[in-house]
């Protein structure tokens, strides 16, 4: 998929000229307009926009105050008809969390998470092409574009879409994850393109895959899943020719800073005190299942994964027995399954520390719908941990303290704070992050995601699976994400190559479902015991 050519590029030097001419109508005057000459200099490091003119317009006007004449009227006339060429209809809120995910999108870490559909028959090409072109038109966030000036990043909305729905369906004749994942992996630029793409491609175990990517600035797992649900319904609609049904998600669109204001300041920095501090005390090694740690990750890849819907069930007598969830059980089985693994490997016992992520709507009070409020749970289990029948409780425990508001909702706070910094600067300071092996290290990433009852599925085909992929950096380089819904459980064993080999990962695979199998077993002792 190729990027068209940019389409803000006469606005953007419209507004860089018109703060030049405003410094050039300044500079005769000296100190009688050296306000005007700053603000004119300012606008150069600013994100250009509309409103951007308008206040270059009313600083023209003003040195008719100082120096009456032609030239300020000029001036104000030439910076307010550059307005037209503004390609945005309007501004979408980029918090902190998004800027983050945004910046932090590089040549080793694609910030992007894909949702998978498995059919047993290829999709309809043209309503397909034609339901992404209907979202396009539909989800402001769907046609909205970055800029990125050297004071900060803005997120807006085009007035129309630019690019058309051919340039971002793909429709490959190889698997999505063939060779080094370049369709799956390929960059998103999002200064010149939106954020999302299609890709329909064959499975090399037969059968086809729809596959949407989203980049993680603009949606979290809920967001995505949202997206998924409106591209289905739209192609069966189109495919069936029914009318359009009116069911457009709403963006969140909310900062952050607008919820916890209430707050009061105190408590921000209280909350922020303590979470640097937490990330202080976990600062230095942690259990990884990299084959070669210094490898340098070119791609990513995936392994399936499958509960059977008997076993999923037999977990809930378990979960029931031991007072913990069923998603305790399969992070408690992750963190088995990994020591296991490393002790086979003779590799030295270490803690674990791995990303939980949440959704915080419920605990900030936003609406379901497009935007960003996840949040990532810190959870530690130690070697002593990890041997004990203990374990899930412990596990159970952390997580459920850390959902309350002030420990989750410490993740969006601190990046949004990191990200406040110049983009070079922080781009700059994230690599250098990266490169130090004493700074964090995460083991893995495990997630857990209720698919919705109501979530659409393709007509015309039978659907096999729905599974969702998240994004990895070098460090954690193994990621865990299960999906489930009534019976049918599903997982995605994400890992980097060639930091892990497929063998290291299917061996992890299967010791994972093993383990969960022992937990079922103990389900159906549960059972007997209560039926005795």
């Amino acid at each position: 998929m190729s990027s068209p050519p940019s389409f803000q590029t006469p606005f953007l030097v419209g507004v860089r000229a018109a703060g030049l001419l405003l410094c050039v109508l300044s500079w005769p005057l000296g100190g009688a307009a050296w306000l005007v000459f700053a603000w004119g200099a300012l606008s150069l490091l600013r994100m250009p926009r509309r409103r951007l003119l308008v206040e270059l317009a009313i600083a023209s006007m003003l040195l008719l105050a100082v120096a009456p004449g032609w030239a300020p009227l000029v001036g104000a006339t030439v910076m307010l008809l550059v307005i037209p060429l503004a390609p945005e209809s309007g501004a979408l809120n980029l918090n902190g969390l998004d800027r983050y995910f945004y910046l932090q999108d590089g040549p080793n870490s694609r910030m992007n998470s894909h949702h998978f559909v498995d059919t047993d028959a290829p999709l309809e090409r043209e309503p397909l092409e034609r339901a992404v072109a209907a979202m396009l038109h539909e989800v402001p966030l769907a046609r909205s574009f970055v800029r990125e000036a050297p004071l900060s990043v803005a997120r807006f909305v085009a007035r129309r879409p630019w690019v058309g729905a051919a340039e971002l369906l793909c429709w490959s004749d190889a698997p999505v994850e063939a060779g080094d994942s370049r369709a799956l992996d390929a960059p998103m630029d999002l200064r010149r393109l939106p954020p999302w793409r299609v890709i329909h491609a064959p499975r090399s175990e037969g059968g086809y895959r729809l596959c949407l990517t989203v980049h993680h600035s603009a949606v979290d797992g809920e967001g995505g899943l949202l997206m998924l649900d409106l591209l289905v319904r739209r192609y069966n609609e189109l495919r069936a020719g029914r009318p359009l049904t009116p069911q457009v998600p709403a963006h969140g669109g909310q900062r952050l800073r607008e919820m916890l204001r209430p707050r009061g300041l105190g408590w921000t920095l209280r909350m922020m005190r303590r979470h640097v501090a937490a990330a202080d005390k976990h600062k230095g090694a942690s259990a990884l299942l990299a084959d070669d740690a210094a490898a340098h990750p070119t791609h990513t890849r995936h392994h399936l994964l499958r509960i059977p819907g008997a076993t999923w069930q037999r977990l809930k007598a378990v979960s029931t027995a031991k007072g913990v969830s069923r998603n305790d059980l399969l992070v408690g089985a992750v963190f088995r399954a990994a020591s296991a693994l490393r002790q086979e490997r003779g590799w030295p016992e270490l803690r674990f520390r791995s990303f939980v992520p949440a959704n915080l709507r419920e605990a900030l009070g936003v609406p379901s719908g497009l935007g960003n409020y996840l949040g990532m749970l810190d959870v530690v289990a130690l070697p002593e941990d990890i041997h004990s029948p203990e374990l899930e409780k412990r596990l159970s425990e952390s997580i459920r303290s850390k959902r309350v508001l002030d420990e989750a909702v410490g993740f969006m706070v601190n990046m949004g704070l990191l990200t406040l910094m110049p983009p070079a600067m922080f781009r700059a300071a994230l690599r250098s992050n990266e490169a130090d092996p004493s700074s964090f290290i995460y083991s893995m990433v495990v997630s857990t995601i209720r698919q919705p009852e109501e979530l659409a599925l393709p007509e015309g085909v039978t659907t096999e699976r729905v599974l969702v992929r998240g994004s990895l950096t070098g460090s954690p380089c193994f990621g865990v994400v299960i999906i489930h819904s009534g019976g049918q459980v599903h997982g995605v064993l994400e890992y980097l190559s060639p930091t892990v080999r497929d063998e290291t990962a299917r061996e992890f695979a299967e010791r994972w479902l093993a383990e969960v199998d022992r937990l079922a077993g103990a389900g159906d002792l549960h059972e007997q015991h209560r039926a005795g």
